[in-house]
């Protein structure tokens, strides 16, 4: 469809497209007739999530604003959420109320009435002890009741004091890509508009804080129920340390240990040395007894020292025991007593040397020695031999005593490494525990320093009220009224299957166009020579019918049929007669017109259609061409053994514009512009 086709089309709907956008705009403007004055205040806000101070803030850090876009929109969500405008509603009624109980109601004189009938049934007791707090309490009682209470049904309207539906309609946003927040609030009082949003803030800056500290109060008690359980722990795995150590008397058991190794190994040391010396001791006493010749002075001698033997044998015993004390424990009472027994082992000593000489007489042995000499030997080797001895024994008690010390303590150092790592498991987790709550608590109050939300701009009392939009409204609605009948028009046209345009009619019926004749209309008849108009388009069929016929001899046989009724056949000769009179001359006709009836519902004869030179298919251009249409035409087209041509009747005077040329009609200069203008542009007319 053409622009010229699209313009032809409004202009013949014009009355209608035209009086439906006049009528709508009429019904928009009488029924804003009463339309209540908007007044409109604003606030705002700095959340401070970029440009805030916070005790985690970093002058090097990177914002991240993926996560400052978030907390925004959460913002945002949370200021115009159902439960925020749920407890705005309420405090807002609860304000006013308690204006209206102290005579300082400052609404509109013009809004007074529609507040008295908002109220009207409101069932509460306002007394003079109540605060704004007080009946805002009541006021939550009496919604959360159930749901048929006056002030449920206020708070879920349109009410335009109290109405969430209303209050819905604030504006909450980003201020453009700062951290700032920007609300707006419209409403048919100024003083309202400012309250609500006054209201609003608090509710707002509450919710947000109480929602941060919500958040870190949940994982501070989290963390400090694990410090708790992780100290109890610790303090649990370090009892059952100390009791381990006073039950087994160890006081640094890794100390105690070596010093245990290393007086071991002395001890062993000095044991191998004692034994050699006893060694020494009884290979010089064999060697001397088998020197002397007299033995019975050697068992003389034995026996007058058994006594001393056995005693300085005691003697060097305890004296041994405390060498090996001092050793480890140095005292000065140890150390007496050991000066003690060496006084008293010398005394014993000499004691059984005056014993030995009194048994002792000159004589030698078989190598030249003194006899004398020999048995003073014998006398010290057998000294010697019993302070070994003596050591020996105490030593190997020692030895037993460590070993029984050993067996104690190896298990003892498995349990205490297990106790140990338990202490360091419990420490480190009660450490890190102690990390985290503290990095906890931290994090909490960085959100209270950096979340403060603050007023930039507090919301101010509107004076003068918003800008009308009733006109605008009643544009657009002229517009929708202009725009949706026109889109109707259109979409019927583009949607037409019938025969209408020549082009889709040859289309559809796979023939090609003959002749068309124009659609007389009454409303066009003063306007349109409609005579002329058939006069044009005739001739152009009968030069058509000349060209189909031409070398055949006269007169020539014209059949016009049709598929249904009333197609215009017998309209088509009637107009050829009276404008071509010549041509049906009945002395010398050039042509001679057959009508058949309709080939749907009529017979017709084989020798009628087979004498005919041309065929006329005549159908209406305002008909849809269905298969029963295909079908006859096909079925003729075999009996006639020739291809019949179309003429389309009763075509609008549009289309027949655009097969015979320009139609004569009165137009108006501004038509003949705009036609000339859609057709040639600002091309000149004429040469």
């Amino acid at each position: 469809m053409t622009i010229v086709e699209i313009v032809r089309l409004l202009v013949r709907y014009f009355h209608f497209i035209a009086g439906t956008a006049i009528v709508l705009a009429c019904l928009v403007f009488y029924s804003t007739k009463d339309g209540k004055k908007e007044y409109n205040t604003h606030t705002l806000l700095n959340t401070g999530l970029i440009s805030g101070y916070s005790i985690e803030s970093n002058s090097s850090g990177r914002v991240d604003y993926a996560k400052t876009n978030n907390e925004l929109e959460n913002l945002i969500n949370l200021a115009t959420s159902y439960e925020t405008n749920k407890e705005l509603s309420a405090k807002l009624m609860a304000h006013l109320l308690l204006a209206k109980r102290n005579e300082e109601l400052r609404i509109l004189p013009d809004n007074r009435e529609y507040f008295e009938e908002t109220i009207e049934h409101l069932d509460i007791n306002i007394t003079d002890a109540d605060s704004e707090i007080s009946i805002y309490e009541k006021l939550v009682r009496m919604r959360e009741k159930d749901q048929f209470n006056e002030v449920y049904l206020i708070a879920n309207s349109k009410n335009e004091f109290f109405g969430i539906e209303q209050l819905e309609n604030l504006i909450v946003t980003r201020e453009g890509n700062s951290d700032m927040i920007r609300m707006e609030y419209t409403s048919v009082d100024p003083y309202l508009s400012q309250k609500t949003l006054e209201l609003l803030t608090g509710i707002f800056m509450s919710k947000q804080k109480n929602i941060k500290e919500g958040q870190s109060d949940s994982v501070i008690e989290f963390f400090q129920s694990a410090v708790n359980k992780s100290s109890a722990k610790l303090q649990e795995a370090e009892d059952a340390l100390l009791k381990f150590r006073v039950n087994n008397k160890i006081i640094n058991y890794y100390e105690q240990t070596r010093f245990i190794s290393g007086n071991k190994e002395e001890l062993d040391k000095q044991y191998q040395e004692e034994l050699k010396v006893l060694a020494g001791a009884k290979s010089a006493l064999v060697k001397i007894e088998n020197d002397v010749a007299d033995k019975s002075i050697l068992a003389s001698l034995q026996t007058k020292l058994a006594d001393s033997r056995e005693v300085i044998s005691k003697y060097s015993a305890e004296l041994a025991s405390l060498e090996l004390i001092t050793d480890s424990i140095p005292s000065p009472e140890v150390i007496t007593q050991k000066a003690i027994l060496s006084s008293k082992i010398d005394s014993l000593k000499g004691q059984m040397s005056n014993t030995a000489s009194d048994l002792f007489f000159v004589n030698q042995t078989p190598e030249g020695v003194e006899t004398r000499d020999i048995l003073t030997q014998w006398l010290n080797y057998t000294i010697i031999k019993e302070e070994s001895a003596a050591k020996l024994t105490v030593m190997e008690a020692r030895q037993e005593e460590y070993e029984r010390i050993y067996d104690r303590f190896a298990p003892l150092g498995s349990t205490l490494s297990r106790l140990e790592r338990e202490i360091d498991v419990a420490e480190s987790e009660y450490l890190e525990n102690l990390h985290s709550f503290n990095q906890a608590r931290l994090h909490k109050y960085s959100m209270m320093m950096s979340s403060n939300i603050k007023v930039i701009d507090a919301p101010y009392y509107p004076i003068k009220p918003e800008k009308s939009k009733r006109m605008m409204m009643v544009i657009l609605a002229f517009m929708v009224g202009a725009i949706l009948p026109t889109a109707v028009i259109v979409g019927m046209e583009l949607l037409d299957s019938t025969l209408k345009r020549p082009e889709r009619a040859c289309d559809q019926t796979g023939l090609k166009l003959g002749g068309i004749l124009p659609r007389v209309r009454k409303k066009q008849i003063n306007k349109i020579n409609f005579e002329g108009l058939n006069r044009h388009a005739l001739n152009h069929f009968i030069q058509e019918l000349r060209a189909e016929v031409k070398g055949e001899s006269r007169p020539k046989k014209i059949i016009l049929f049709s598929t249904q009724y009333g197609e215009g056949k017998s309209y088509i000769i009637e107009k050829i007669k009276k404008h071509f009179p010549a041509i049906m001359d009945e002395n010398d006709p050039e042509f001679i017109f057959e009508e058949l009836g309709p080939i749907i519902f009529k017979p017709y004869k084989e020798e009628v259609v087979t004498e005919g030179d041309v065929h006329i298919l005549v159908a209406r251009a305002n008909r849809k061409w269905t298969a029963s249409d295909k079908h006859s035409l096909k079925v003729y087209k075999k009996l006639a053994g020739k291809k019949p041509i179309l003429f389309l009747n009763a075509v609008t005077t549009e289309v027949m514009e655009e097969i015979v040329g320009d139609i004569p009609k009165k137009r108006s200069k501004l038509r003949m512009f705009v036609k000339r203008l859609l057709t040639q542009g600002f091309k000149p007319a004429s040469i």
